[in-house]
Parts: structure tokens; sequence; C-alpha cells
């Protein structure tokens, strides 16, 4: 990655999940402010990062701030993606991009004409387990890509704001998008609604390619059990990626298995599954280094727009196929 001075990274949201956009950030020196309406209740977190937090929005856009990480409410997302991009900020954005394809495409195009990083957290796309994944399907270790499956099981989290699909399955449909290298032709929904008959707690997706590659993602917060994992399945065998798995050894699996076709009757040839190694890094680490490169002129972003916009516009296939 290129070498130059940290940036000064303004984070604007700091909930849940902004908290730990900002421990990373203060950990590697770059953040200089934290923005957020409950600034006061925030007062004490700010000192133990050594950082500056306020409620006033203008001054995340401020001079001594080199560029702006985004973590409030997703309907929020594009609009202060648009300010910060008007005032001349490299931009870091929680998923979504923005709710409406419209307006993600108009970000796109706002930070395409001012010449400045856009970059979308899909945070998978830096877990190294996934990286390695992705670079021994690329290499053909399980050879041609038939299947993709992914379940994101989560008990508990159970939210009114959002439905489960929007939630919790942008990480999945953007590894399998990546994995996939198109957009499907085809796409297919089950909603299961168990507490509210309004917002759906589970669905089952349903995808086929243009290849003749087919996808099913999972995502659930009714989920009796935790389960992150997603399995490629190939012509001479397959790839797990278990992010939930106990032990780290089985995080990330490969079975060479295969098809014997040598006879009349083809035969299912079973082998173990074999441990593969991968670096002992923190994907958020990893995600905010790619941002702070990109900031500095670098190419470590993964999840520019063109990677983040099918992911937008296959959550909204995917949420018309369920209300069909």
């Amino acid at each position: 990655m290129s070498e130059a001075p940290t940036p000064r990274v303004a984070l604007i949201g700091c909930g849940r999940w902004g908290r730990n956009i900002a421990r990373v950030l203060a950990g590697l020196g770059a953040l200089e402010l934290i923005v957020d309406p409950m600034a006061d209740a925030l007062s004490d977190y700010a000192s133990e990062l050594g950082v500056r937090v306020t409620s006033d929005m203008t001054q995340a856009f401020a001079d001594e701030i080199d560029a702006v990480a985004i973590a409030a409410p997703a309907v929020d997302h594009g609009r202060l993606a648009k300010l910060a991009l008007e005032a001349g900020k490299p931009v870091y954005v929680e998923k979504p991009l923005a709710l409406d394809l419209s307006e993600a495409s108009e970000v796109a195009a706002l930070a395409a004409e001012k010449g400045l990083p856009l970059m979308i957290g899909h945070l998978l796309q830096y877990h190294p387990a996934f990286v390695t994944l992705k670079q021994m399907v690329d290499q053909g270790a399980i050879g041609e890509v038939r299947h993709i499956t992914s379940h994101r099981l989560n008990p508990g989290a159970i939210r009114t704001e959002e439905n489960a699909l929007w939630s919790m399955g942008p990480h999945d449909f953007s590894m399998t998008l990546g994995l996939a290298g198109e957009e499907p032709i085809s796409v297919a929904t089950l909603p299961v609604r168990v507490v509210n008959p309004n917002i759906p707690d589970q669905y089952f997706v349903q995808l086929r390619f243009p290849s003749g590659i087919t996808a099913q993602v999972v995502a659930s917060w009714l989920s009796p059990y935790k389960e992150h994992k997603l399995t490629v399945l190939g012509t001479e065998g397959a790839l797990v990626f278990e992010d939930t798995a106990a032990e780290r050894d089985r995080k990330l699996v490969i079975y060479r298995d295969y098809v014997d076709t040598s006879e009349a009757t083809p035969r299912f040839a079973k082998g173990p599954g074999e441990p593969v190694n991968w670096p002992a890094e923190e994907p958020l680490e990893n995600e905010m280094l790619a941002f702070l490169d990109a900031v500095r002129g670098g190419d470590g972003c993964r999840t520019g727009p063109e990677e983040a916009i099918p992911v937008l516009r296959l959550l909204h296939a995917a949420e018309a196929a369920a209300e069909a």
C-alpha cells in the first residue's frame, strides 16, 4: 500500500457498529473527530479514544479533516455521502450505499465527477479467510464453480426499521456476486414472517446466473443458533468458509471431492476436509486500512460503487421477488 501521512478522518455516527469503526480508526491513529447527535453521551468514549466529539455536522467537512466515514442509519447514507463529497472529502460509507438505486447512482456519479474515493462497507471482502477462498477459486482449486450457498443466521437482533434481508443479506450478496463474477438473470425469494406480519424475519433467496452457476442465500434473525457459513461447490471439490466455527482451523476448509465419470455410472469420490491456512488479521482493520490507502491515492479498495451497486440492485430484486 502507498506510503503517506495518516489521513485525519471524521466519523459520522457512533452507534453499535460505529463504535467498532471508531475503535479501529483510533488504533490506526486516523480518527480525528466523532460526529453524533448523542455527543454528550459519547464524551467518555471519545476521551478514551483521545478524539473530539460533537453534534455539529459541519465540523466533519472542515479543512483539517481529510476524509469522512459514515456509520449513521441507512436512510441517511446517500445524503451524508453527497454532503461529504461536495465538501471534497473521500468517503467510506457503511452498507448500503443508499436505500434507493437512483440515489446510489447519483452518489457514485458525484464521486467520479469530483475524482474522490467512494468505498462501501462490505466487510467480508476484506476478511482474510474469504480473500483466500476467492483466490483459491480463481486459481481453479475446486474446478469450475457450480453452486454457492451462504447462510447468515443470527438469533435475536430483531429490528423494526428494516427487514432481515436488508440487515443481513448485503454481505452474502457481496460474496456471492464476487465469486460468480456476474449478476443473476433469475431471482426467486421466499420470505418467512413470524414476529411481525409486515416485516419478514427470514429469507431464502435463489439465484441463477448467465454462466449456469446457481446460488442460495439464507438470512435469518430468528434462527435458534448462529451460523455464518459460505459453501462453494465446484466440479472438483468444495470450499467452506464458516466464520462461526469454534476452531480456527475449521473456519476455512477445502474438500477435494469430485465426481468420477470414467465409468458408465458416475461415482462421487469423497475426500477428507483439509484446513486451509489464512492470515490472522482483523477484517475491520483490513477494511479501514484499505480506506486510508484509497484516501492516499492507493488501490486497496475492493468495494467501490462498481461492486456495491450490483449488490444494491440484487437487494431490490430479491425484495421485489418476495412481494410478488
